[in-house]
């Protein structure tokens, strides 16, 4: 019995019936929408963590670059503010002295660069202005923004940015007490100054990123409102009305959601961004969502097509090109921010280089390539030690601990030359917290250091100049009447007794009035400089003639000249007062050279435009501080010096809107170099 019935139990066991099939159906479908559901979730947050990525990036971006434009443009402010200030008391003391009048007002605003110079009495009543005014405008003007001088309450004020009289021009002033009652008030042109500001500023900055595709928006906003925004951005939901804002603002990490903004779904990115360490307001970044809804409403499609089809095989099949699909979205949707990221810093400015845990290199930008002189396709995944030719160690301690830094400057040798660096760092975490990565943001300071040296010596230099001509006046018409007196006394006047000592003391006395009478003559010729004389020049025939000049004497001392003078176009040029300039750091090469020693002289077109000459000797150099002060008038290390050659030199090269800088250090010799503009003669 058993025997026969034995085979019909497979029979009975493995029969399908529809309700088992319905079920075994059913349990396919859940487990095919269970794992759809997985994939969809999954895939979101690998594109949101991808997205998440791409935002930290550009909020680091714009908060390092808004940063250092902000400080950038308020350290440029400061030096004109001081600027308008030294004008505006050198105009107080004169007016103290004396009652000025408007030719001399027009002269000392020329000199000091200013756009105008206004005196106001105490009513308020403009009686003297460097500009031409008519009668209507020396009425009382009733200027509000100076009336706290007026009133005594302050002696003095910056007047920061103001309107013009004449439309569509602004004005940066300060204004200060003046002694005889009223006040003075000193201007220039803020054309410059804004454009700098438009130029660098973080709005500019937003609105170029806030170009790229897939950006929605970028704003920066307070608990006011909108303080910089990008293109086409009026309104937003304000901070106090949105706890998530709310919350942000209080943290220090960046902090998501999805939202709705007029009726357009954003993924939005929130951190504070901070001025001074301190936190300014909200960086807000709406990214499109269209990938992640993409992704989201195909699978939908195909659970509903799933659904329809009962069948194991179509399931597997469906599941596995869901799961396809998904990794190729993942895969484009990362593509497209990696190519994001990718032109937004090769954009930049600054140098950016990633590590990872390995010190291995994993991002090398353009800027960096420039700055380092090393080919960006060359260091990618290699040892960043092996590759860099200094050692950053504000990367290195953000890699190991986490610990960042923002703009620290740093003086190396780079390249063969000395360059101070801007150092920010910052780290990617992963979601456990593990540093994954740092990266640095460096800034090349050195060119705008030397700007701002320059310009300082330059304003140190016009003011000592004008001191010494108000001295030199004052000491010459004495001196005159010394001279005569001492030349009377020489040739009228005969003693009864010692007159041969009487006459060599007379002589003496003439002698040294005419030495005296020479070194003012000096002076005035420093503080009036003369107008340039400007011809087309061969720079290379002047210097070949200067060296010419100068060979025999450096033959006597045993000292050999080289020359490696590179084509350099004709440059329009005062060339006496150039080979005045050549010859005096050729001279000063030579007799810092105790003996059979090298003075090299090279000139080129360098890769900025500017012809750059270098005059090298291998004397015994200087220290830090002479080197800072041999511009400095009146500083000489000369026996028997006055101090005014290298002054005049550096008044030369900047009356002909050049540079002048020089490197030495102690048994190292010292090289000289001098920049002149090329690009805007040949445009």
């Amino acid at each position: 019995m058993k025997t026969k019935t034995s085979p019909k139990l497979p029979k009975q066991i493995f029969r399908l019936q529809p309700w088992f099939v319905l079920i075994i159906s059913l349990i396919l479908i859940l487990a095919l929408f269970t794992s759809a559901l997985y994939e969809l979730n999954q895939t979101r947050r690998e594109i949101r963590n991808l997205m998440g990525e791409e935002a930290a990036t550009l909020m680091e971006a714009i908060s390092l670059s808004g940063a250092n434009a902000i400080q950038a443009f308020q350290e440029i402010e400061q030096l004109v503010e001081e600027k308008l200030f030294t004008v505006a008391y050198l105009v107080h003391r004169l007016d103290q002295q004396k009652t000025l009048t408007a030719q001399e007002l027009r002269d000392i605003a020329t000199e000091s660069a200013v756009h105008r110079i206004n005196i106001f009495n105490k009513d308020g009543v403009r009686i003297l202005s460097s500009v031409p005014t008519t009668m209507h405008e020396v009425a009382p003007s009733h200027l509000d923004y100076i009336q706290p001088i007026l009133q005594g309450e302050k002696d003095e004020m910056v007047l920061g940015f103001k309107e013009s009289r004449h439309p569509g021009e602004q004005r940066f002033a300060v204004a200060i007490k003046r002694g005889r009652g009223g006040a003075i008030v000193v201007n220039v042109d803020a054309r410059e100054m804004l454009e700098f500001r438009r130029t660098i500023g973080v709005g500019r900055l937003m609105q170029d990123i806030g170009a790229y595709p897939g950006i929605n928006y970028i704003v920066l906003q307070d608990y006011e409102g909108i303080l910089l925004a990008s293109k086409g951005v009026t309104r937003i939901n304000s901070v106090a009305s949105d706890s998530f804002l709310t919350k942000a603002f209080t943290r220090t990490s960046i902090s998501s959601r999805m939202t709705t903004i007029d009726g357009k779904p954003i993924f939005e990115f929130v951190r504070p961004f901070y001025l001074a360490e301190e936190a300014a307001g909200l960086l807000r970044i709406g990214l499109n969502p269209e990938h992640l809804i993409q992704a989201n409403n195909r699978i939908k499609r195909r659970l509903i097509i799933m659904s329809v089809v009962i069948g194991f095989v179509i399931l597997i099949v469906v599941n596995f090109l869901i799961i396809n699909q998904n990794y190729r979205l993942v895969n484009e949707a990362y593509h497209r921010i990696q190519s994001y990221s990718k032109n937004i810093l090769e954009h930049m400015t600054d140098a950016v280089i990633a590590i990872d845990r390995d010190q291995r290199i994993v991002l090398f930008n353009t800027a960096a390539a420039q700055l380092f002189k090393i080919e960006a396709t060359q260091v990618i995944q290699k040892t960043y030690r092996t590759i860099i030719p200094i050692t950053l160690e504000p990367l290195e301690q953000a890699l190991q601990s986490g610990a960042i830094v923002r703009d620290l400057e740093k003086d190396i040798e780079l390249n063969d030359q000395r360059t101070m660096l801007s150092i920010s760092t910052s780290v990617l975490t992963s979601t456990d917290d593990q540093i994954e990565s740092a990266f640095a943001v460096i800034k090349d300071l050195t060119e705008k250091r030397h700007l701002e040296e320059s310009l300082q010596r330059r304003e140190k230099l016009t003011a000592l100049g004008q001191l010494a001509s108000g001295v030199a006046h004052e000491i010459r018409n004495p001196l005159n009447s010394i001279g005569v007196i001492a030349q009377r006394f020489y040739q009228e006047f005969k003693p009864a007794e010692a007159e041969e000592e009487y006459q060599k003391l007379a002589k003496i006395v003439i002698n040294e009035v005419r030495r005296i009478n020479e070194i003012i003559q000096q002076f005035l010729r420093f503080a009036r400089p003369p107008q340039l004389n400007l011809t087309q020049t061969n720079l290379n025939e002047l210097m070949e003639s200067l060296i010419l000049f100068v060979t025999p004497q450096a033959r006597d001392r045993k000292i050999h000249i080289q020359t490696d003078l590179k084509p350099i176009p004709s440059l329009p040029l005062d060339q006496n007062l150039m080979k005045q300039a050549f010859l005096n750091i050729l001279q000063n090469a030579i007799e810092a050279i105790e003996a059979s020693g090298t003075i090299q002289v090279n000139a080129l077109v360098d890769s900025m435009q500017q012809v750059r000459i270098e005059i090298i000797d291998n004397g015994p150099g200087m220290d830090q501080t002479t080197r800072s002060k041999i511009f400095n008038l009146y500083f000489t290390t000369k026996p028997g010096g006055t101090g005014l050659g290298l002054s005049l030199v550096h008044q030369i090269i900047s009356q002909h809107d050049g540079q002048i800088e020089v490197e030495s250090e102690p048994g190292k010799g010292t090289k000289f170099i001098i920049l002149l503009p090329l690009r805007k003669y040949l445009n």
